[in-house]
């Protein structure tokens, strides 16, 4: 499946608590995959989760070898890839092929923070590579600088990662009103909410903001749509009724994160604010 086609099916989202990593699956590049390389991802804790180092062996050419690693690129919270020579060739050194091409993919795929490159070598970069950040390490002759590398670029990578979020939830902010906010903070306290019905004339007046809200908050991300699982026994009752009982919708990470933010500008965070807009919202769902 070409890269494209499977990212346009499978939207990336959520991301895993996972770090895809490319690199040689050579036996010299063993020990820093072992002893360098997991050990730094997994001392990067996220929300009480520590992150895992992945790989997956692109030697072995299949359909379904390309599906994993586009699926591991798209999902995966961050993508760190070693690019490091393999070998020299009449004193010019040769990058590996596959671990070139997924990093091709993350480049195309994910923000610019998302991608981290590290090298052991001093050799010359290819040149589409030449305006690229890539990280030096010596996992082969000083382990423990090498993790502390590894670990520090993930967490400043993360750091920039949160700091791009919020000002994305700023913006989101920024461009509701306060029907768009007070029904996603609704939803931020219940399972989820229920498109309006408008049977009659009367219910699609009447609903009108409701379903405009609705609308700025899915064109936000702040909201998903969730559809109701039809079976056959219940499909009678169901094929004349209206989306109000076939679909619903569910708060995202990212609306949970525009509704904080919108308690912190009110500054209605403390406590025993958190404890009356708890038992508002409840009331009204």
């Amino acid at each position: 499946m070409y890269p494209n086609t499977y990212l346009s099916l499978f939207p990336p989202f959520p991301r895993n608590d996972k770090v895809f990593v490319a690199m040689s699956f050579d036996e010299k590049f063993r020990v820093r995959w072992e002893k360098v390389i997991c050990p730094a991802v997994s001392r990067i804790e996220r929300r009480g989760n520590r992150l895992e180092a992945f790989r997956v062996d692109a030697r072995k050419i299949s359909d379904s070898i390309l599906t994993e690693i586009l699926s591991g690129i798209s999902t995966a919270r961050l993508v760190l890839a070693d690019v490091s020579t393999i070998e020299k060739v009449e004193n010019k050194p040769i990058r590996n092929g596959n671990v070139m091409y997924e990093v091709g993919i993350a480049h195309a795929a994910r923000l610019p923070e998302e991608v981290l490159l590290f090298r052991s070598d001093d050799d010359p970069l290819l040149f589409d590579m030449a305006n690229v950040r890539v990280n030096h390490y010596d996992p082969d002759n000083n382990p423990t600088d090498a993790i502390e590398a590894v670990a520090d670029s993930l967490l400043s990578a993360l750091k920039e990662i949160d700091l791009r979020k919020s000002l994305a939830v700023s913006a989101a902010v920024d461009s509701l009103d306060f029907p768009s906010w007070w029904l996603l903070a609704q939803t931020t306290q219940t399972p989820q909410i229920e498109h309006p019905p408008h049977r009659t004339m009367r219910d699609a007046l009447g609903n009108a903001q409701r379903v405009d809200a609705i609308h700025r908050l899915l064109d936000v991300g702040a909201i998903r749509a969730s559809f109701l699982r039809i079976e056959p026994q219940a499909f009678e009752a169901l094929k004349d009724d209206t989306d109000a009982s076939l679909m619903s919708y569910e708060v995202t990470e990212c609306g949970h994160a525009v509704f904080f933010e919108g308690i912190r500008r009110m500054g209605m965070d403390k406590p025993e604010m958190a404890k009356i807009l708890e038992r508002e919202f409840r009331g009204q769902a």
